[in-house]
């Protein structure tokens, strides 16, 4: 093709062709964008109440908010329309695009797609084979070009066989059918606009046209490449979040329309008998079990730490209880704690039986009831919780310990320094900023304790005995999934969040400049 009969890929003004329709585009989407927030905010054709309708109307107001950015930008021809416009296509391609998969049901069938990918997955074998085929023809000289192409049918090959064996020919076919049905196609056709548009936005042509820096371009390859983490995060972890918010302040059962009460639940929070002895029981129990899963790993930490034979050993040992898994740990201990044949109190037993044919005494052995008893039950959950915490507090403690320079502990040995002396003066004070983390990690565990009483009072509630085991967390549900106090629940939620907030935030000032924040 000469230069003269080359098709041109910019109009006479020096726009590329692409501009005058994607500034349609941007009308357009702006114009949707409006009416479909005037729908929701109207009940017009868009019916939902309670907080979707509000957390929908929030983020319609965003996108309209911006699309003008974007008409505006795009018009001046700036960095900032590119990037907005970019943007408001990509959301447009995911959302409308979720749409149409929703509305042709294809995500009823993902799950028989999924077994019938376990059934058929040995087919990947011819696939595997030929990746392996791929691999060798680099070192096969002359016939490489030759190797190559047998490794491409081979997975191509593959790739069929299992789509066959699979059953995906009709399913595709099916697809094909129900994405022009109604209003499917309108969606569909929409989302792949707004793909097109925003793929165009990403070229080096667009970055030439909105005149964007180097900086700026790589700005938004990044924004690009974490847009999926991104749009994960908005949609499962700060939607509900703010949705969450917003539900503490209504009276909502999950069911019915919720009603807006102002701050009244947290003001009940202040007088509610229950959620003020489950901040005294998460109380004592941070009092007494963060220092038990500190000071003792601090400890054990210092003894692996030395040169010792099989120190590798017990460093995996004693790392064991936080990696397993905390279900079959607590069910474990709820059969120790058994007060009939749990073997704690089968210990206890024996020592006693022991110490009296020892001393000649008759003391009579105690059988705590551990998980009955309203008087030791919390201790019963301290026990545990320590017991699968003090592992992984060590391994911190014994990483901060490698990375002190050992010339500090040269200098101690010269001067005659012994081991309780060395940990005093030099092991502590360089392990500020890990022992500041390992308290704040440990009370933030604490303050969140829900498996451990759960799981040790089941089929029992798991607030216990005379609510000994009753937390904020298992209050929380308690009122969300038992009572249908949505609106309540979530204030406790609220409130559990400010506090943990507050003591972190405390715990990271504090520790100044040897810590990760400073006031």
């Amino acid at each position: 093709m000469t230069a003269a009969s080359a098709k041109p890929m910019s109009t006479s003004s020096g726009e590329p062709r692409w501009f005058r329709p994607l500034l349609v585009w941007r009308v357009f989407a702006a114009v949707l964008l409006t009416f479909a927030l005037i729908a929701v905010a109207l009940q017009r054709g868009i019916v939902l109440d309670g907080p979707v309708r509000w957390s929908l109307l929030v983020a319609l107001l965003g996108a309209v908010v911006g699309a003008g950015i974007a008409i505006r930008g795009t018009l001046q021809k700036v960095h900032l329309g590119r990037f907005a416009g970019f943007t408001i296509d990509l959301l447009l391609m995911v959302v409308l695009g979720f749409i149409a998969l929703n509305r042709m049901g294809m995500f009823t069938g993902v799950d028989a797609v999924g077994e019938a990918f376990n059934g058929n997955a040995a087919w990947l074998a011819i696939v595997i084979l030929g990746w392996f085929v791929s691999g060798f023809a680099d070192k096969a000289g002359g016939n490489q070009k030759i190797l190559k192409q047998v490794a491409q049918w081979t997975m191509i090959t593959g790739m069929v066989v299992l789509t066959v064996a699979m059953g995906l020919i009709p399913g595709l076919i099916e697809f094909a059918t129900r994405i022009v049905e109604g209003d499917v196609i309108l969606f569909a056709a929409g989302a792949v606009i707004a793909g097109v548009f925003a793929r165009i936005l990403w070229s080096d042509t667009a970055a030439r046209l909105f005149k964007t820096t180097q900086t700026e371009g790589e700005n938004m390859d990044g924004m690009l490449f974490v847009a999926p983490n991104v749009l994960g995060f908005l949609a499962f972890f700060a939607g509900p979040l703010i949705v969450s918010l917003f539900i503490s302040f209504t009276e909502w059962d999950g069911l019915t329309d919720a009603n807006f009460v102002g701050f009244q639940n947290y003001i009940d929070l202040f007088t509610d008998a229950l959620f003020l002895k489950a901040l005294r029981n998460i109380v004592i129990f941070g009092v007494v079990a963060i220092p038990l899963a500190v000071i003792p790993a601090l400890l054990l930490a210092a003894l692996l730490n030395s040169k010792l034979p099989g120190m590798r050993f017990f460093r995996a040992v004693y790392f064991l209880p936080s990696i397993a898994g905390v279900v079959g740990v607590t069910l474990i201990w709820k059969q120790l704690f058994n007060s009939t044949v749990g073997y704690l109190n089968y210990m206890i037993l024996r020592v006693t039986e022991w110490f009296n044919s020892l001393i000649g005494t008759g003391w009579e052995a105690p059988q705590p009831q551990w998980i009955s008893d309203d008087s030791i039950a919390l201790i019963a959950v301290i026990i545990l919780f320590v017991w699968q915490q003090i592992g992984f507090n060590t391994v911190l403690f014994l990483a901060g310990m490698q990375s002190i320079d050992g010339t500090l502990y040269e200098a101690a040995d010269i001067d005659g320094a012994g081991p309780w002396r060395k940990l005093r003066n030099i092991t502590v004070p360089m392990l500020r900023p890990t022992t500041v983390f390992v308290v704040a990690t440990s009370t933030i565990l604490a303050l969140q304790l829900f498996n451990e009483p759960f799981i040790l009072q089941a089929p029992s509630p798991p607030s216990g005995p005379g609510n000994a085991t009753l937390t904020p967390v298992v209050y929380l549900y308690q009122n969300a999934f038992q009572e249908f106090q949505i609106g309540y629940a979530s204030a406790v939620a609220w409130a559990l969040f400010i506090l943990i907030f507050g003591i972190t935030l405390l715990y990271f000032r504090r520790s100044g400049d040897e810590g990760v924040l400073t006031s």
